[in-house]
């Protein structure tokens, strides 16, 4: 009560407090959203929320989070929920929530403040701030009262209290001091050249963090660090690698993703991966399933395809797209966020079993079967993660292979796949009359660039035509619905309705996924028309890159925008997290350009980008290797002007028709008739000839048999 009184306003003695306004109803995140009936004041990041910190002279609270994670809901439940805690809360700070999938850039901005003060870093991400956004304090997961060495809300809001009011200055000069550690961290020198040494010093690291027994790298929680899985490939493909090395590197990854299939992280009945295991056999998952994380892991089974084709490759990769096509595509044909760890029954409790209900559901000659094949046990082989206690419930993972099943009961290995087949059937049917996990269906431009990426690049790596028309249906329906009338590009869409200005891994990663589309159409067989549109949509993509976020002065791209007064640093870097980096996505869409285009501007641009982090890379090569890959793809580029003219008329080579897109790409040099869209770029006309030489030279590949649109 004594937090509410010292809230209350001069004058109104007597009178009940009004109830503090929540201001995250008319928000469209998700995430928000589940914050919206918190009796915390939240504000979304916003001048609104600095404007109140300066005016009330109150330090800011700020939370980042992302709607499927199952701490975040832990939190929301056990502190943001509490009346207690949103009285301490509304009296001693101005709140703001934020979901890290909309705004990466401020999510990463303020996560290497928690790595400086912590050493390591998760979400739900909470740190406290003074109305100018510098951070004093950074924390993850916090509980509501003190537990043992692990602070409470409840501990901790009176002590900043306090701090605020009587040590101000000492507040102050701490968060100054964390912001020029954190710029400092962040300056380098740009100039120089990706070489050979960072790459193999980046293998030497990799090589010394491998499982040999159960793959991955280092110790638990293991993820799938596809970046690290990427690179392994790329250098598992490189002539400057030995014949032994390569085989190595193949090897690496390969042991990966059987490891991943086998254990609980892999949904055996639905398809996909969770997030990441928290055990290093993969066995446990944390049960969140994240677009990107497919798209990677689908992009990884369609490079280790290429170097060397194998079944279980096109069995992971057509597991992972069916689990998309099922769960996370949107009737618009793009690709919604995530699937929840949780559902109403509790974290993870949509994926597991007890021993009783496999036994009820399935046939009875193929119950023991069954449960060898999946560890099921009848008190459970699933554990809580804070006690390690037993639920009775059970993880499906794959403790023995068909072969050592047929070989244990007697009968053919076809056999015994069919019938734990048609048990996984029987028990996902099932399954699907449970109350699902919630989804995250909100549409992000950088994460549908990704697995359009992927699906076009698996649609040639496995001959599967079906996995292109998705990504150029996604790719065409982001084109119509994410831009402005100004030709700016908004990053989430959802409801209808597109916001928040794109961010420089929106644009780079999309440019990334269409010049795979533009690849995979080629070899497909596509017209010229078709491949010219995407090239255009390409170079749309990159002007409005360079216009926003290119850094005139030491190159690279900056990751935030430069109209956002509350960012207090605006940070540039290209080390990978998750997924590749803006930068070094942007340099190998521009790679990719150049090439098609025969425009040597691109390529120089590209050039600049990896020069820009060149000294970043060779200090950190284990941060950068997708930075270090597209170094290799930097190269001459061959004029598209020296192409010949009498190409127009060469025969094409026979191919077999093949359906196309219902519509060709919205071409970014032609404005629409339903938009007021000024006249184009100043290089227009250099573009339009580049794309006349790159019809020319286009020419020559091969035709399908429908006619251009």
């Amino acid at each position: 009560m004594i937090y509410r009184d010292l809230s209350t306003n001069p004058g109104t003695a007597g009178t009940p407090p009004s109830p503090p306004r929540n201001r995250l109803s008319d928000e469209s995140s998700p995430y928000l959203l589940q914050h919206a009936d918190n009796p915390i004041a939240w504000y979304p990041w916003g001048d609104e929320a600095f404007e109140a910190a300066r005016r009330e002279d109150k330090p800011i609270f700020l939370s980042i989070g992302y709607s499927s994670c199952h701490w975040c809901h832990v939190m929301e439940r056990e502190c943001f929920s509490d009346p207690e805690v949103a009285d301490l809360m509304n009296d001693v700070c101005v709140a703001v929530k934020v979901d890290r999938e909309e705004r990466p850039d401020l999510d990463g901005l303020f996560m290497d403040i928690c790595h400086i003060q912590n050493g390591n870093g998760g979400w739900p991400l909470n740190l406290f701030l003074t109305p100018e956004g510098r951070p004093f304090f950074a924390a993850t997961w916090l509980p509501k009262r003190t537990t043992g060495r692990m602070p409470g809300l409840t501990d901790i809001l009176p002590r900043v209290k306090w701090l605020w009011s009587m040590q101000r200055e000492d507040v102050i000069r701490g968060a100054d001091s964390l912001a020029e550690t954190l710029a400092a961290h962040l300056k380098f020198v740009s100039g120089g050249r990706v070489g050979a040494a960072s790459a193999r010093s980046a293998l030497n690291e990799l090589q010394g963090l491998f499982d040999p027994q159960w793959g991955g790298f280092g110790f638990a929680p293991k993820f799938p660090a596809a970046p690290r899985l990427l690179f392994l490939l790329e250098q598992a493909r490189s002539a400057i690698n030995s014949t032994q090395e390569r085989e190595t590197l193949l090897g690496m990854a390969d042991l990966t993703l059987r490891r991943m299939w086998r254990g609980g992280i892999h949904d055996h009945l639905g398809g996909g991966f969770a997030r990441y295991a928290t055990d290093e056999q993969w066995l446990v998952p944390h049960f969140e399933k994240m677009l990107a994380d497919q798209a990677l892991l689908l992009l990884t089974a369609a490079l280790a395809h290429e170097i060397r084709p194998d079944p279980f490759y096109r069995t992971l990769a057509e597991d992972i797209v069916g689990c998309v096509q099922r769960d996370f595509t949107a009737p618009e044909s793009c690709f919604r966020t995530s699937l929840d760890a949780d559902s109403e029954e509790g974290e993870g409790r949509y994926y597991l079993w007890t021993e009783e209900e496999v036994l009820r559901l399935l046939p009875e000659g193929d119950r023991g079967l069954f449960c060898a094949a999946y560890a099921v046990l009848p008190g459970g082989n699933f554990g809580h993660e804070m006690t390690g206690m037993r639920t009775g419930q059970n993880i499906l993972y794959e403790a023995s292979t068909v072969t050592e099943l047929s070989r244990r009961y007697g009968i053919r290995a076809t056999e015994a796949e069919d019938r734990l087949a048609r048990d996984r059937a029987i028990l996902l049917e099932a399954r699907s009359r449970r109350t699902p996990p919630a989804v995250d269906d909100k549409v992000l431009m950088d994460w549908n660039g990704l697995m359009i990426g992927a699906l076009a690049r698996a649609s040639s790596a496995f001959g599967q035509t079906e996995w292109r028309l998705s990504a150029e249906r996604a790719a065409l329906f982001l084109q119509k619905a994410l831009p402005d009338p100004r030709g700016s590009w908004r990053r989430r869409y959802r409801g209808g309705e597109a916001g928040i200005p794109a961010l420089p891994g929106d644009y780079a990663a999309l440019l990334w996924g269409v010049m795979e589309l533009h690849r995979a159409a080629a070899a497909a067989g596509a017209r010229k028309k078709q491949l010219r549109d995407w090239l255009r949509y390409a170079e749309s993509l990159t002007g409005k890159l360079m216009e926003e976020f290119w850094d005139p002065e030491d190159g690279g791209l900056f990751l935030s925008s430069s109209d956002d007064p509350n960012i207090f640093l605006r940070r540039k870097t290209a080390s990978d997290d998750a997924a590749p980096s803006a930068n070094a996505l942007a340099a190998m869409g521009l790679a990719e350009l150049s090439s098609a285009l025969g425009e040597r501007s691109y390529m120089e641009r590209a050039r600049e980008i990896v020069a820009c982090f060149a000294r970043a890379a060779a200090l950190r090569p284990l941060d950068h290797l997708s930075l270090i890959t597209a170094s290799g793809m930097l190269r001459p580029v061959r004029a598209a002007e020296a192409e010949s003219e009498t190409d127009e008329g060469r025969e094409p080579p026979a191919e077999a028709a093949e359906a196309q897109s219902e519509e060709a790409p919205v071409s970014a040099a032609e404005p629409r008739e339903d938009e007021g869209t000024p006249r184009s770029h100043p290089e227009r006309s250099r573009r339009d000839r580049a794309a006349a030489r790159s019809e020319r030279r286009l020419s020559r590949t091969r035709r399908s048999g429908l006619r251009d649109r």
